[in-house]
């Protein structure tokens, strides 16, 4: 158990006796310890006295926004009270993006109908269930938020036959003293949503028996609610935003915290932890990103927040240490952020904050393009050529993805120490870079060497082979790490990202 002092938490009271400091407290515990299902518990103690709060996430594996959200509401300042934040309750689910508990018996496999039913002398089922209802017990909260995701939008949805109606998009609850709250949280969440088939809407009939709010309501006369988001159609950083957006009202009414703070992803004090910010959104795939989640979690020190277009802005960018750029299309996500956005994340990177980027996040952050970031030194080669019987084709592209040879510099075997020098990794239409010689960029510095090429059409051939696959260089205070290829797609390479983030990260 860890147990620290928090500078933010200190408050000064003048009373009649003098003056009494009250410091915040936080501290780690483990339940599950040694166990695939080992989790972490962060309480957090204002030293003021106001409501208990607990939160949970991620009970079922695969409903990641409410593990990410929870993540990052953990960390929100508290004006009084007591916090206890549980983001990744299902950790071994979560690991394998499935609903339920892996292995458990069938009885058993869906957390959240583990706990106490009719009566409390049911008990709950399974070791996780009963970990996680006696951290109830102990903590004795006031009010408990789950934060979850359903499959469909739930005022929208047409379930077959049979089928039981999705809950995504709402907020359970035992309708009456809470539904003004309630109101105000939708109303939040709802700020998000321009279809009005995706709205935000109460289901009042309270959570499903079983369940840990229904127990902790019905048999501790705890104040409980399930909010939900949908997975459907939506990425991952819209739904985190309402999960936040829902919980900021939430916190503000009961008087955790005392200000708005939705976009609070990070702590201002990172305790050793890169906090690192992943772009997810038009422009990049979806695989690039899960691959650069796995590249980073795989490795210790690491929590990745994903960052949609309207997350690229000043003041959530610097809550991070670094940020991410992937493959995709460099020009649809410079379209896609804008150009104010563009402007923030080259004066974050100038402040001395860290930009990597992989594949279409190298096209992007090269001084090639009109809609280039200009982070990096690098010419791309590029344009259209008239291949004779095929017609006017862009020489950017290549084809579909192959494994090619790459070579470590000296620089490269000295930051990728655990790298052999000669590697085949992926590639799949990265940026092929030469020197664009602009002024005012500084000459970049070759981690990587592409030794073999990959050739579509006639005019490419000899343009790839002993150019760079990984460039690195600096603008203004912070460091940029260009990678054309595709090492955290490719087996036993994926260390690469980590070591990059951990070299251009901004020092605190």
């Amino acid at each position: 158990m860890k147990q620290r002092f928090t500078g933010l938490g200190l408050f000064i009271a003048l009373t009649s006796c003098g003056l009494i400091a009250f410091a915040e407290t936080s501290r780690t515990e483990i339940i599950g310890k040694g166990t695939e299902w080992e989790s972490k518990v962060h309480v957090r103690d204002s030293g003021i006295p106001g409501p208990t709060v607990m939160m949970i996430g991620g009970i079922h594996g695969n409903e990641p926004a409410g593990a990410q959200a929870a993540e990052q509401i953990r960390h929100w300042p508290l004006a009084k009270g007591k916090f206890i934040a549980i983001p990744r309750a299902n950790v071994a689910a979560l690991g394998k993006r499935i609903r339920y508990i892996p292995e458990a018996p069938e009885n058993q496999r869906d957390l959240n109908r583990n706990f106490p039913g009719e009566q409390l002398d049911d008990g709950t089922r399974g070791k996780l269930a009963a970990a996680l209802w006696m951290q109830v017990l102990k903590h004795k909260p006031d009010w408990l938020f789950d934060l979850h995701e359903g499959y469909q939008f739930h005022g929208s949805h047409q379930p077959k036959p049979g089928r039981e109606k999705s809950v995504g998009s709402s907020i359970i609850y035992d309708r009456g003293e809470l539904d003004p709250l309630v109101n105000r949280m939708l109303a939040a969440a709802n700020k998000t949503v321009t279809n009005p088939k995706r709205k935000f809407v109460s289901i009042g009939r309270g959570p499903k028996r079983t369940g840990l709010v229904s127990a902790a309501i019905r048999f501790l006369n705890i104040k409980g609610m399930i909010l939900e988001t949908t997975y459907q159609y939506q990425r991952l950083p819209i739904r985190t935003r309402q999960h936040r957006a829902m919980m900021n009202v939430a916190l503000q009414h009961v008087g955790l915290i005392d200000r708005d703070c939705v976009d609070v992803m990070a702590p201002t004090d990172p305790q050793g932890q890169l906090y690192i910010g992943l772009y997810d959104g038009t422009g990049s795939s979806a695989r690039g990103v899960s691959n650069v989640v796995n590249s980073l979690t795989m490795q210790p020190g690491f929590t990745v927040s994903q960052l949609g277009p309207k997350d690229i802005r000043g003041e959530i960018l610097s809550q991070f240490q670094a940020v991410i750029f992937s493959g995709g299309s460099g020009s649809k996500q410079a379209a896609t952020i804008g150009k104010e956005s563009a402007k923030a994340v080259r004066s974050y990177v100038k402040s001395g904050g860290g930009y990597l980027g992989i594949c279409a996040g190298a096209f992007l952050c090269s001084a090639h393009y009109s809609w280039s970031l200009g982070l990096v030194d690098t010419h791309v080669f590029t344009g259209a050529r008239e291949i004779e019987g095929v017609g006017r084709k862009q020489m950017w592209y290549r084809g579909k993805g192959t494994d090619q040879k790459m070579q470590l510099t000296e620089a490269g075997k000295k930051l990728f120490a655990d790298i052999p020098e000669h590697v085949d990794v992926r590639y799949q239409n990265g940026p092929i870079v030469s020197p664009k010689n602009l002024p005012g960029l500084p000459n970049y510095k070759v981690l990587a060497y592409f030794r073999s090429e990959k050739v579509l059409y006639p005019p490419q051939k000899g343009t790839m082979i002993n150019t760079p696959a990984i460039v690195e260089g600096e603008f203004g205070d912070g460091r940029v790490v260009s990678i054309s290829p595709h090492p955290e797609a490719t087996r036993g390479l994926e260390s690469i990202i980590a070591t990059a983030v951990r070299a251009i990260a901004r020092k605190r």
